[in-house]
Parts: C-alpha cells; structure tokens; sequence
C-alpha cells in the first residue's frame, strides 16, 4: 500500500483535508486579496473545497491540481459548471503556460520537499505583479525542539526561516491563521477514525496490518511531540 493509497483512506471523506475551518480560508482569501476573476492555481486541491468555497464567495477562476483520481473526480464534480478546472497530474512535473494572480499549496508542500522548497516553486508559477502565494504546512512552535524529535522531521521549518525565505524571493508575509489545538485533534481524529474504519473492513487482509502501522506511527509522532511542538500555519505572501 503506497502514501496516495493511505491518504486515499484516512482523509478521502473529508472536506478539507487540513486542521483549518472555512472561516479561516475565507480569512485567508482576504487577505490574499482573491476577487472576481482572479485566476487561482491550487497546488494538491483534494476534494476541491477550497476552490469552491473562494469562486462562491469571491468569484474567482483557475486550475486545481490533484494526483488522486478519487480526489480529483469529486472535485470536479463539486466545481462542475464554474470556470475552474481540475487537473489529475502529478504537480512536480508542472509547467504551467502562463502565471497565475494566486498560487496555493495547502498540506501539500511535500511534493517538492518543504515548504521552503514549495515556496520556491510556487512563486515560479506567480505573475509578478501584485500576486500571491499561499502555504499551509506544519511549522515548528519553537527553535527548541528536543533534537530526537527535530531530526524525524528536517523538512520543517520555523516561521521565521519560512519568513526569511519568502523575502529572499522577494515575498513578505502578509498574514498568518494557524490552527487551534482543537481543530488540530479534530483533524487528526478523523483520520484515525478513517483508519479503523477499514482495518475493521479488512481485518482479514495484508493491506489492514499496513494500515494499523501506519496509524500507529502517526498517533506516536502526534501524541509523543506533534500536538506540543508542531503548529499547522497558512501563511500569505505578497509579492
């Protein structure tokens, strides 16, 4: 069982497949500056309901991108009849033929190694003027992470060293909505429930052991360290 299967399973089901509300992806789009006909690339779309909660509430178009065949066809179908299209590829071979007004990645800087990593891809994919880019990934709360634990986990950055990135590639940081603890447990729960779903569906089957590793694994990185030195951030940079 590959990653794209097991997230397939733990967080098909859910609308937004990150510990942020809509009220907070509104904020964010504010902020963003997102209006009628912007054209809006997001980077990982998942079900597609951030694109469609911002072309209801702003009016904007663009191009959601999502390697998951599951993922990408129910965002389609939400977004069927509005002018955005879904894109069922792999986002690290992207070339897009021209830059977009905002380009986002919401949980899903891995697919080019960090955030600071998708900070820099993203922005290749931005018009120069005016536009932004939006990341949403963990964050560490503090430079002190117990080294046993910050070692597990080198891709992730501080938001200082997010910041400071973004203004090397001529970025600032114009906003920041991080996640409640609350929604934090509340995501993560979902997942583990997912999880337990199938196992209990599957428990006679190899892919159900997989399965009850994985879950294990990430209830330990969570409990262990995740929930008290990880923060999940969406930060907005402006050009």
């Amino acid at each position: 069982m590959d990653f794209a299967e097991i997230e397939t399973i733990t967080q098909g089901a859910l609308e937004i497949m990150n510990p942020i509300s809509e009220e907070k992806l509104l904020r964010a789009g504010k902020i963003a500056g997102l209006a009628a006909g912007k054209r809006v690339l997001d980077i990982g779309c998942g079900n597609g309901t951030a694109l469609s909660l911002w072309h209801k509430t702003f009016g904007i178009t663009g191009t959601g991108i999502e390697v998951r065949p599951a993922s990408a066809a129910r965002a389609r179908n939400i977004l069927a009849g509005t002018p955005i299209e879904i894109r069922c590829i792999d986002a690290s071979v992207l070339a897009p033929k021209e830059p977009y007004d905002i380009v986002t990645a919401l949980g899903t800087s891995f697919i080019f190694g960090s955030a600071e990593k998708a900070l820099a891809h993203l922005a290749e994919y931005a018009d120069e003027n005016g536009s932004a880019v939006l990341i949403g990934d963990r964050f560490w709360q503090t430079d002190r992470v117990p080294p046993e634990f910050a070692r597990e986990w080198t891709e992730v950055p501080t938001a200082y060293e997010l910041a400071v990135t973004a203004r090397e590639l001529g970025f600032t940081l114009a906003g920041m909505i991080t996640a409640s603890p609350d929604e934090w447990d509340t995501y993560e729960s979902s997942i583990w429930t997912s999880a337990l779903e199938y196992i209990d569906l599957h428990e006679n089957e190899p892919a159900a052991d997989e399965l009850a590793a994985y879950l294990e694994q990430i209830q330990d990185e969570y409990l262990a360290y995740g929930r008290e030195y990880m923060g999940w951030g969406l930060f907005i940079f402006r050009q």
